[in-house]
């Protein structure tokens, strides 16, 4: 996953506009003991003790008539009663205390447990007057509290009734809860005349959100409420106060990352487009509309002096390698390099097997740089490159070393973009005068989390699928069925000459987890036992670039049937034969890797399947997102469930990685202010937010 660039906001943090002394020993109540407690919990001052959020609210009645309380179940009361009954229990008796209150027309219950001592069973007596603060429980009838807090009064007292919202924090170790609450009101009565605006006043206005001040006020509960209809439409408007803010600081400082590359930047003007028009015409099948529109973009943003900073994004099989090479044969068109960056080697020599398919019939030089070369032919090509005859360079990460010099890189194609950080990407745009980037995913990202984690890039998304592209059919079955499925796999194989992927979670047994099955151990199983008489091949990550390209050239010429592998295959590589995929313990896979995987097969015209057998027991969150995706094999759709039911950071493949970690925000519940934050931001910064 991209790195997160270490001035990128994430959480929101306050700031002020004069200085003032922030010490959590300066409240009342808080000595150095206390406040290093605090601290330890991440309140580290005042400002800090602001963004403490209360974990709930209780609104509580205060001497409300006792009948209203009753048939709104109120839960937290203040009342004034008077004593009717005093029932204490029977000598050496385990039963509670009773104390029967009546509360103007209704009766209640108060429950006192081992406290029947005569002295405490004397303070109550019948016709006393008292004032009772407790919790109410309408599950019994009458309703009662049990150790309520109380006061014996001298006589009645009628106080008016009032409702009060009373903000509950989480309760921290060796800290009186009692403390906090008032803390945070002095905190707010010392600096909230001096809380920095970040976002422009007449943004406010038009999003009806309140100042960052009386969204706090009102989160805090500073100020008394006794509708509480009312406080629950203002907290959610404080609430999305703080969501709009935390979105806007993180949109902004993306746009202004957006701007400063562009700023001063004079990328050359890939004007000429007739290369491109030749190789459009040697591609053997018609672009979808989505793949015109998308090159239409990308070849207007390629004429400009402005460095192209455009994400492309596309389902499995959309057709984004054509849209690159496209857009790269106009780069040489104009007298330039262009390089394309690749995550794995498979997938680098796929796109140099592609691109030679094209451009050699076009006089195009390209080269293939990867870190399994000879010296001898790494030392040429780089040679080739520094002098300019090499008009395209496919390569991994060994693209990014010192040693790669470029005569006139003009662009960058990044594959599976989200693979690399911003470092390695920032690393080879450095290589050439300001070159226009292009980066893919074959990862399909909601939207809004596509905006917080790559808001510095513009998006294009390609949606549509080539004509001619059959659906994959897709089963869901437990572990008693697979002898059955691989009875299916061989019977079909040997039958139609077809090729199947058996695809595994683990490489080994001794990486084993709990019922997870490995590459190596069931591949040799298979071989001797369920699908003997086939012939099988093995490809995991630890296999070295050679090894691992040598299978995976067998497999596309059909000398293997059955490749047994990990997730390594997951990326970009085409085997129009291969129509089958097992894999084995889905459960253990997201949603968009399961995608990505099941892409891999249904290239060609024959009818293709996709069979999951899972574990035994499975969570009810896998479940979910297995049966998510027997239904569907729109990209996009998959992305959206398993962003709702994983989170952001699992749905990306590593905790946070490359996503700012809002403390308020949900890129996937609140996209709405995700997005209006970012057309705010652009607007301010570019004048335009259509981009």
């Amino acid at each position: 996953m991209a790195d997160a660039s270490p001035n990128i906001p994430g959480r929101l943090t306050l700031r002020l506009l004069q200085p003032h002394p922030l010490g959590l020993e300066r409240l009342r109540g808080i000595g150095p003991k206390t406040a290093a407690r605090m601290r330890e919990r991440g309140i580290l001052d005042q400002l800090h003790l602001l963004l403490h959020m209360p974990r709930k609210y209780r609104p509580t009645y205060r001497f409300w008539p006792g009948h209203e309380l009753v048939e709104r179940r109120a839960s937290f009361v203040e009342v004034i009663g008077q004593i009717t009954h005093v029932l204490p229990p029977a000598r050496h008796s385990r039963a509670p205390l009773e104390v029967r209150l009546q509360v103007d027309d209704a009766e209640f219950k108060l429950i006192w447990f081992n406290l029947a001592f005569p002295g405490f069973v004397k303070k109550f007596q019948p016709g006393d007057w008292m004032r009772v603060e407790g919790k109410l429980d309408h599950d019994r009838a009458p309703a009662q509290m049990v150790h309520p807090a109380f006061d014996i009064l001298k006589s009645r007292e009628a106080r008016p009734p009032q409702t009060e919202v009373v903000p509950i924090y989480s309760s921290m170790e060796e800290v009186r809860d009692s403390l906090i609450h008032p803390a945070i009101t002095e905190s707010f009565s010392l600096l909230h005349a001096d809380l920095e605006e970040s976002v422009p006043l007449n943004l406010l206005r038009q999003h009806e959100l309140p100042t960052l001040a009386e969204a706090l006020k009102t989160i805090h509960v500073l100020t008394p409420y006794d509708d509480l209809d009312r406080f629950r439409e203002d907290l959610s408007t404080a609430r999305n106060r703080l969501i709009y803010q935390e979105f806007f600081d993180l949109q902004l400082a993306l746009t202004r990352r957006y701007v400063a590359q562009r700023r001063a930047a004079n990328a050359s003007r890939l004007t000429e487009r007739e290369l491109g028009r030749e190789l459009l015409k040697k591609i053997p099948f018609d672009l979808t509309g989505d793949q015109k529109s998308a090159i239409a973009t990308i070849a207007d943003d390629l004429a400009t002096r402005i460095p192209m900073r455009r994400l492309l994004q596309g389902d499995v099989g959309s057709g984004k390698t054509v849209v690159a090479l496209l857009a790269a044969a106009i780069a040489i068109a104009n007298g330039h390099q262009v390089a394309i960056l690749a995550p794995t080697e498979i997938l680098a020599r796929q796109h140099s097997r592609n691109a030679h398919a094209l451009f050699t019939a076009l006089n195009i030089p390209h080269a293939l740089l990867v870190g399994a070369q000879g010296t001898a032919e790494r030392r040429d090509t780089l040679q080739a490159l520094a002098n300019g005859d090499i008009g395209l360079i496919v390569g991994t990460h060994a693209l990014v070393q010192d040693d790669v010099a470029f005569k006139n890189l003009a662009l960058v194609i990044i594959d599976e973009q989200h693979k690399f950080g911003v470092d390695q990407r920032d690393a080879l745009l450095a290589k050439g005068q300001d070159p226009h980037l292009l980066a893919m995913t074959a990862t399909p990202i909601p939207r809004s989390l596509a905006h917080a984690v790559f808001g510095d890039l513009d998006l294009t998304l390609i949606r549509e699928k080539p004509p001619g592209r059959k659906p994959v059919r897709t089963e869901l079955r437990d572990r008693t069925r697979a002898p059955k499925i691989y009875d299916y796999v061989k019977k079909r194989i040997l039958e139609t000459g077809e090729q199947a992927y058996f695809v595994y979670p683990l490489v080994e047994a001794s990486d084993a987890v709990s019922n997870r099955r490995s590459v190596t151990e069931e591949a040799e199983r298979l071989a001797n036992g369920p699908l003997k008489g086939l012939r099988l091949g093995i490809l995991h990550g630890r296999m070295d670039g050679t090894a691992k390209d040598a299978v995976m050239q067998r497999f596309s010429n059909g000398d293997i049937d059955v490749l047994c592998a990990t997730t390594v295959v997951e990326v970009g590589v085409d085997v129009p034969n291969a129509t089958i995929m097992v894999i084995e313990n889905p459960e253990v896979f997201g949603l968009s890797q399961l995608h990505q995987l099941r892409g891999r097969v249904g290239r060609g015209s024959v009818d293709s399947m996709c069979i999951l057998i899972t574990g035994f027991t499975l969570t009810e969150d896998a479940e979910l997102r297995l049966q998510a995706f027997t239904t569907t094999d729109d990209g996009f759709k998959l992305a959206e469930t398993d962003l709702a039911i994983r989170g952001p950071g699992l749905f990306l493949g590593v905790k946070q990685a490359g996503l700012p970690e809002f403390r308020f925000g949900d890129v996937l519940r609140d996209a709405h202010w995700l997005q209006t934050a970012r057309h705010d931001a652009r607007r301010i910064l570019l004048g335009d937010a259509s981009r």
